[in-house]
């Protein structure tokens, strides 16, 4: 009967002692899958933040040197503004992405022969390369505004579509999932207070 007692008592005890080992291993499980998202999502807002400052520094030498060629093409002052506006890899939406904007300007004055000395003021012209076909490095959609000179920059609205799903699928019991989703979305860009552009994009996967 001792020997019986003795044996559930160890028995007791050893399940207890498991219970805290189970219970321990489960915490730090935890505190591993927390720490694990909020690095994961401090990683992605870095990623983010050095994609920002490439584009916008692209943007800027982008605009330069599309200011440069106009200006020497033509013969003119040339002012050149761009605006790229897309969308990137987000963390919390891969597939959707989120919306981010870059933005650059370029002035350059090109004049042979010099009219300083004729009395004369060069002629200006201001271009607006807004996106670019075939991604964030093709050629600009430009819009070529003649001499006017709008005030308050770019102004854009949108509208936007967007639709997720997932799909689970059964085969020899084992389940599977899929996720789709798409992106549909109308630009509306007001250059100052005399001209409107639209646009239109989508992607999906």
């Amino acid at each position: 009967m001792l020997r019986v007692k003795t044996v559930l008592f160890l028995l007791l005890v050893r399940g207890k002692m498991i219970k805290k080992h189970f219970i321990r291993k489960s915490q730090a499980m935890m505190e591993m899958a927390i720490l694990g998202t909020v690095v994961l999502m401090a990683f992605g807002a870095l990623v983010t933040y050095i994609a920002k400052l490439n584009g916008d520094q692209y943007q800027l030498m982008q605009a330069f040197r599309k200011a440069l060629k106009h200006s020497h093409d033509d013969n003119k002052i040339v002012a050149y503004g761009t605006w790229d506006d897309r969308r990137q890899a987000d963390v919390s939406r891969p597939i959707v992405g989120k919306k981010t904007t870059s933005s650059g300007a370029g002035y350059v004055m090109w004049a042979i022969p010099s009219v300083e000395d004729q009395g004369e003021d060069p002629e200006k012209t201001l271009y607006m390369g807004i996106n670019a076909l075939g991604g964030r490095f093709g050629m600009p959609i430009e819009y070529d505004l003649g001499e006017q000179q709008p005030s308050g920059g770019i102004a854009p609205s949108y509208v936007t579509i967007i639709g997720e799903g997932v799909s689970v699928q059964a085969n020899g019991g084992r389940a599977s999932t899929s996720r789709s989703a798409g992106v549909g979305e109308v630009m509306i860009y007001e250059i100052g207070e005399q001209t409107t552009r639209v646009q239109a994009r989508g992607h999906g996967r």
